[in-house]
């Protein structure tokens, strides 16, 4: 899962990442120790995002196709809601005249921030948002299904990129959307499965986990949760990460990555999982999308890695594609 990062590559061959530094006391790097980093982070990041400092181009591709359908859908719906409160208005302005022009003014404020909550920048938020907690939900998905299969070492890492990967990613969005952290939480949980992998109190920090992220998750507007545009186009992005994963953990074809294998098998089960939560808004999509997210966990046969993939990273890509042109 490619998060964002800030590399720092020269002479001193420095790299940076949430809780990983090379000691200061390190002597000068050589071109070959400058290959060894770049080897051994490649094994520890979670390769989802792009890895560019700038909003990844897929949320920005998304977010401008949604903004013209959500703003010809809400137009649709605030000209109804304005015809109905003109009617509401009209037997009000015929019991008290004077108190028309407050009305009219209430209403023209309340369309006006409807319309500033469907702005592009908003959607490219949410997207982002949805995506991100979707990364984080799949990380902790497979982590768990991996414990429950006495998976233990293969399990650990799914349960600390969470903590030193995205939460960092996230931390300004709590303040923004008014909503409690929950680093502790996650750190408990990463303790709980690494000590107590099979007591029930650390499913029960499992669960409340999710719990939380479910809740910061909906702190995304009605507009955008309730629209099958948005959603259609969140899930594509998880399946599209999937396929990004799917590709980190081969090389000549063989998968030798296990820890990027579960990442992608983790955000295909919360892409697949995504659909049924959201069936009802879905609607006659629903059908459509789960064939893609299907297909996509075929790609996983077993929590144990095949030597090769059962379906190529051009396939997975195909059905992100496939997912996303979804309109009914």
């Amino acid at each position: 899962m490619k998060t964002k990062i800030v590399w720092l590559a020269g002479a001193a061959a420095t790299l940076v990442l949430a809780g990983l530094a090379v000691p200061a006391e390190r002597p000068r790097a050589t071109p070959a120790d400058a290959e060894a980093l770049a080897a051994e982070a490649k094994a520890l990041i979670c390769h989802g995002a792009n890895g560019r400092l700038a909003r990844d181009s897929r949320i920005l591709a998304a977010a401008s196709l949604l903004a013209g359908r959500l703003q010809a859908e809400h137009a649709a719906r605030l000209d109804a809601e304005a015809a109905a409160r003109r009617a509401a208005a009209a037997e009000r302005v015929a019991r008290a005249f004077e108190r028309r022009s407050q009305l009219a003014s209430a209403d023209l404020a309340a369309i006006q921030l409807a319309d500033a909550a469907l702005g592009k920048a908003d959607l490219e938020d949410n997207l982002d948002l949805f995506e991100k907690l979707g990364l984080m939900q799949g990380h902790l998905m497979i982590g768990k299904a991996l414990l429950d299969a006495d998976m233990q070492r293969d399990a650990l890492p799914h349960f600390g990129h969470p903590v030193r990967e995205l939460y960092d990613y996230l931390k300004p969005v709590f303040s923004a959307r008014h909503y409690p952290e929950f680093e502790r939480e996650l750190q408990d949980l990463e303790q709980r499965a690494t000590k107590a992998p099979r007591d029930p109190a650390t499913t029960a920090a499992y669960t409340d986990v999710i719990a939380k992220i479910d809740g910061l998750r909906r702190t995304i507007p009605a507009e955008a949760l309730n629209s099958a545009d948005f959603l259609t186009q969140a899930i594509a992005l998880m399946v599209d990460d999937a396929a990004g994963d799917l590709g980190e953990s081969l090389d000549k074809g063989r998968i030798v990555n296990t820890v990027e294998y579960h990442d992608a098998m983790g955000f295909a089960r919360y892409a697949d999982g995504a659909v049924d939560s959201y069936a009802k808004v879905l609607g006659s999509r629903a059908a459509a999308l789960k064939r893609e997210t299907q297909y996509t966990l075929s790609a996983f046969p077993s929590l144990a890695p095949p030597p090769r993939p059962a379906r190529s990273v051009s396939d997975v890509r195909a059905a992100a594609e496939r997912a996303k042109a979804v309109t009914q």
